[in-house]
């Protein structure tokens, strides 16, 4: 016979369940008493259940606040200090991106942003050109006023007229960037290290006829380099050694910038020399770039000359090169021999070849971005040092200074100045640019030695430029220097 094995379980689950409520009441009130007891109990875990999870919850909120303080907050709107883009307005990075310590801002840039949210950026040019030049003088006969016997052919046993050439031209590498500074609404922290390098040469100081210079091409921060403060409303303050405002309010005048034909040969150039006394990198300087007013902002600097001597002879304390870009001596040995010679102007490395002491130097700009670019500057170089116009060893016919002469050699230090304008249409229609500056020198020098002021002239440049398509251009220019009083 088959037995249900399962209803003879749940039948004896009955019986005892009647047995139990078959006891007197008085175990029934003890039921109630625990119940009640184990509620509380209850009560009591629950809410050590919902302390914790209200402390949970606190921790997630603190961690999330925490996280989102990491993360790199939304770019500001675009702001140019000056010439540079230091905020490169690009939208927020991914998330899981910004917790890297650097991170691509954009798939076609160099620019790194970091999650305290500065930014670097690497830029650089590359420029090599090969050249064919001329000095123009193969065949021509040599002044009577000039180093050489009147009338006889320039140059015997040079290699005068063409000649080819491999040159670098502007080429250079640096990294910028910004930095918040906390608790000062939209300002950064500004930096800029800038390197210029030889490609086509070995780096060196610079001795040729073409450039005479002590500092060596190639090394760390030769070029523009500073540390600042900027901000989108008050602008930006930067110190260290740059290109004056003067030079730079008219680099978009010059498409041979940094090649043969730039404009810089007259432009800012007073006696086409081996350097541009008024398009200088200026040392130890400090300047201000203002924000945009509508289409206008300004800019002003000052290069204190850092110079002992009165007549700017000395070379500037902490420099290797004269203020103006040559090397010290670079205008010969000034002084006689024997007893001739006089303390501090015989130094062999005396800047007597343009040396100047302070400098001041600053511009107007009207940008509208589409079509007009206006311009005007100015530019101050005080206790300007010419003495090797007027005596020097290298002097073919002997001459030496004597005792009453040497006095005349303080008198060709003196104030020099440079003033321009500049006009400059973009037609946009055709993609033709053109551009024109006139630009004006003074020198105040004693009347009795004007026959030597060499750098007194007015200077003028015109240029045309056709964009062509894929980034080309075609470019044209014209520049002309005045004459000067001197000889």
């Amino acid at each position: 016979m088959k037995i249900n094995r399962k209803l003879i379980s749940i039948s004896s689950a009955l019986l005892i369940g009647s047995s139990l409520f078959a006891i007197p009441g008085i175990a029934a009130a003890q039921d109630t008493t625990d119940l009640s007891q184990q509620i509380k109990i209850l009560k009591g875990e629950l809410k050590a259940v919902q302390d914790q999870v209200n402390q949970q919850q606190k921790k997630t909120a603190d961690d999330e606040a925490t996280i989102q303080r990491l993360q790199i907050p939304k770019q500001i709107d675009s702001y140019k200090p000056g010439t540079v883009n230091m905020y490169t307005g690009a939208a927020n990075p991914n998330a899981a991106d910004s917790q890297n310590f650097l991170h691509r801002e954009r798939d076609d840039s160099l620019s790194f942003g970091m999650p305290s949210g500065g930014g670097i950026t690497m830029y650089g040019s590359f420029n090599l050109s090969v050249d064919d030049a001329t000095n123009g003088i193969n065949g021509h006969t040599v002044p009577a006023n000039s180093n050489g016997p009147a009338g006889t052919t320039a140059g015997p046993g040079a290699n005068n007229g063409w000649l080819p050439a491999i040159a670098t031209n502007s080429t250079y590498v640096g990294l910028r960037g910004f930095q918040p500074v906390s608790d000062w609404h939209d300002t950064q922290f500004l930096w800029q290290l800038q390197t210029n390098i030889a490609i086509s040469t070995v780096g060196g100081s610079g001795m040729s006829n073409s450039q005479q210079s002590n500092a060596v091409s190639g090394s760390l921060t030769t070029a523009t380099s500073y540390i600042g403060l900027g901000s989108k409303d008050y602008g930006s303050v930067k110190i260290g050694k740059a290109f004056a405002p003067y030079a730079l309010s008219t680099n978009i005048f010059n498409p041979f910038a940094g090649q043969l034909g730039s404009m810089n040969v007259v432009m800012g150039n007073t006696g086409g020399d081996n350097r541009v006394e008024f398009g200088t990198l200026m040392q130890h300087a400090i300047w201000y770039e203002s924000p945009k007013f509508g289409h206008t902002s300004f800019a002003a600097m000052f290069s204190p000359g850092q110079n002992r001597a009165t007549n700017s002879a000395a070379i500037p304390a902490g420099s290797g090169d004269c203020n103006g870009g040559n090397i010290p001596g670079s205008g010969g040995l000034i002084g006689g021999s024997g007893s001739n010679i006089t303390p501090g102007v015989g130094s062999p490395d005396g800047c007597n070849d343009g040396g100047f002491s302070n400098a001041f130097s600053t511009s107007l700009v009207y940008d509208d971005k589409t079509a007009w670019y206006l311009t005007a500057g100015f530019e101050e170089h005080q206790k300007v040092n010419r003495g090797s116009d007027l005596f020097g060893t290298a002097n073919p016919l002997g001459y030496a200074p004597t005792a009453t002469s040497i006095p005349n050699y303080y008198l060709d230090t003196g104030k020099e100045t440079a003033a321009k304008v500049g006009a400059l249409y973009r037609f946009q229609s055709t993609g033709t640019w053109i551009g024109g500056i006139y630009e004006s020198f003074h020198r105040a020098v004693d009347p009795s030695i004007q026959s030597m002021n060499e750098r007194e002239r007015k200077g003028t440049w015109l240029f045309i430029t056709q964009n062509l398509p894929h980034a080309n251009q075609v470019n044209l220019g014209w520049a002309h220097a005045g004459n000067t009083p001197g000889d």
